[in-house]
């Protein structure tokens, strides 16, 4: 008898902790390992609540599977904003920002691990991401209710670690106060480094960034390619690089730096991770958006 096992179609979720190294370092740990579980333990939670089936943990992560788009997208959803409560009430010592990635496709389940391209997909959607995002492949679209539809933005296609060719990927708007009536879906566009800009404006300072001038460092140092003169600002206080097809932005600071793309009220925090750049919105150093002394960069992407 065969031990070969057919493949299946399942939407794929992987999602993994962000900086969970630097976190055992600055809780110590036992600190650190009592999070990590309260995080796995609230990943799983929501897939089982929503008919998932958990793969196996990862010490910092969950490997997941869902029989259908919808109920993966939920579960992302859920634990998401359960996190982002945590935070707020200050039920963990510290933010605890998650990346999830999701595929759909044929895969080849085991006892405790699962195989196939799509696993390698959602695996390398969430290296993109950033914390706090959900990055989709189209084939995620396929069967979502409206409501859920209206809560995908794309990101155009963007070079995955391994993959030869762009992948169309979108990020879910998982925020309570977010509007669906804000963003609607649509089909994305390949970017290329021939035609992409980034344009940055602080004060009466305003440059394009071509894709080989990446990286980008923005600080308050003036060997800063864009320098931002604040002492809320780091020397060198965020990095935006160039990944293929799409612009990342890295916080290096010690104050953090918080993101508000157009059109939307949710803002996202980075403490030394990292998030895409897309349309046009404001990058505030150092302190929050809510601040209106807040140094702050606006950013848009565009053609040249």
């Amino acid at each position: 008898m065969s031990n070969l096992r057919k493949p299946v179609t399942r939407t794929v979720v992987f999602a993994d902790v962000v900086g969970s190294t630097g976190l055992y370092k600055s809780l110590g740990d036992a600190t650190a390992a009592k999070l990590m579980t309260s995080v796995t333990q609230a990943m799983s939670s929501a897939v089982s609540s929503h008919r998932g089936h958990v793969v196996k943990t990862l010490g910092d992560g969950v490997l997941a599977v869902f029989d259908n788009n919808a109920d993966a997208v939920n579960a992302c959803t859920d634990v998401q904003q359960t996190l982002a409560l945590w935070g707020h009430s200050g039920q963990t010592p510290i933010s605890v920002p998650l990346k999830i990635g999701l595929s759909r496709g044929p895969v080849v389940l085991t006892p405790g691990d699962c195989f196939g391209d799509a696993v390698n997909a959602a695996a390398r959607l969430s290296d993109s991401a950033g914390g706090g995002q959900i990055l989709v492949s189209d084939a995620v679209m396929e069967g979502l209710p409206l409501e859920l539809l209206a809560r995908l933005r794309s990101l155009g296609a963007i070079f995955l670690r391994g993959y030869d060719v762009p992948v169309p990927v979108h990020q879910i708007e998982w925020d309570a106060s977010w509007q669906n009536s804000q963003t609607l879906p649509h089909q994305p566009t390949v970017i290329t480094a021939l035609t992409q800009r980034l344009n940055l404006c602080w004060l009466d300072t305003s440059q394009d960034f071509s894709p080989e001038q990446s990286p980008i460092h923005i600080g308050r140092t003036p060997a800063a390619e864009f320098s931002v003169n604040d002492v809320r600002v780091s020397r060198q206080h965020a990095r935006i690089e160039w990944r293929g097809s799409y612009f990342m932005l890295t916080d290096l600071s010690s104050n953090g730096t918080w993101v508000r793309y157009n059109g939307q009220d949710n803002v996202l925090a980075l403490r030394r991770n990292e998030c895409v750049l897309h349309g046009q919105g404001e990058i505030c150093l150092g302190a929050k958006p809510n601040d209106p002394t807040a140094p702050t960069v606006l950013f848009q992407l565009h053609n040249s």
